[in-house]
């Protein structure tokens, strides 16, 4: 087991707390109303950034001080055209001067949302789009790329889809460190916590640190974008990441039980039921959430509450993703239920 202070000075090391251009962690916590319970919160990490989706920040805030002090000049991104974490690597990568060079499923039928934010810093010609047919190819066709880049003298660097890499985990045990934070400021511990998973890294995170703490609360995770079986595969891989950051050997994990979404169960779709969610959710209690993370993790959290009763202080972690809002936004299902 490790103290938490410690934990705590190893994330702040890797995330370069202490100069001026690190990445501010902090997010509030405060009570939903939309449950109707006074014991339920949400911890506002899509307030941690305009453009940088939420949890996403989190990864980038260690692998963007490593990346620069390894002078790492070129990063190949992997992953969807609408994805978060494309678009954060776009900023991030950017904003400290290095070339960003992305490998896409796609091209999409439809450049909306995110998709169409990313044209304002990659131009079309330098994304190497992959089609779903060959994307099980992605691997060897960034290899060869990387390859010859390496022929030139580029030092580059390959961030996989989901940024689900070692050098992602300190900055993904922020936002344990940063909940354990809100707990003492706030004076509640929390029974239950609530986070959605994409490739799961920053849930991983979570669960491995807490591991680390021998933290007791049990733990809910809405899995969205993979199956319980992959979400498994890449804890077992984050275990090891954290056990190796830590200097520790993790024997247990904390309880904690997997959902898909209670509605629109395939990744990216929707219907009027979220839609009808969203709305409800900034009439009831001012905030904005995204039909393809946020908004699904408050319904499958609010049908987990009901069917297992739960008791005691809940927590929903919301990650982020309001842009991605704005690529529904002429959507008919949308149109129906706000106009």
């Amino acid at each position: 087991m490790i103290q938490e202070k410690e934990l705590y000075r190893k994330v702040a090391d890797a995330c370069r707390w202490e100069t001026a251009e690190a990445f501010r962690l902090q997010s509030r916590i405060h009570r939903l109303r939309w449950f109707d319970r006074s014991d339920i919160w949400v911890k506002r990490d899509d307030e941690l950034s305009f453009g940088v989706s939420g949890t996403k920040l989190r990864k980038h805030a260690s692998i963007i001080p490593s990346l620069k002090q390894n002078g790492i000049e070129e990063v190949v991104v992997i992953g969807g055209s609408h994805s978060n974490n494309v678009l954060s690597a776009a900023q991030t990568l950017t904003e400290n001067n290095i070339r960003i060079t992305p490998f896409l499923l796609g091209p999409p039928s439809q450049k909306l949302g995110n998709a169409k934010l990313f044209e304002l810093f990659v131009d079309d010609s330098e994304i190497h789009w992959i089609s779903r047919a060959h994307w099980s190819h992605c691997e060897d066709l960034v290899n060869n790329y990387v390859e010859k880049r390496k022929s030139l003298g580029i030092k580059i660097f390959v961030l996989p889809e989901g940024a689900h890499h070692p050098l992602a985990l300190p900055g993904s045990l922020s936002i344990l460190t940063d909940t354990l934070r809100n707990e003492r400021e706030s004076g509640v511990r929390f029974d239950h916590i609530f986070i959605d998973a994409g490739t799961g890294m920053v849930a991983q995170s979570l669960l491995a640190g807490a591991a680390a703490l021998e933290r007791k609360t049990i733990f809910h995770v809405v899995v969205l974008a993979d199956t319980f079986e992959n979400f498994k595969s890449g804890l077992s891989r984050v275990i090891q990441y954290t056990e190796a950051f830590l200097g520790v050997s993790l024997t247990s994990l904390p309880a904690y039980r997997m959902y898909y979404p209670a509605t629109a169960r395939s990744f990216g779709s929707t219907n009027s039921t979220i839609f009808k969610e969203i709305k409800r959710i900034a009439r009831k209690d001012g905030i904005l959430t995204d039909p393809v993370y946020s908004a699904k993790l408050f319904l499958t959290a609010k049908q987990a509450i009901l069917d297992h009763a739960l008791e005691g202080n809940i927590l929903l972690i919301h990650s982020g993703g309001g842009l991605a809002l704005t690529g529904f936004m002429d959507h008919p299902m949308f149109s129906a239920v706000v106009g």
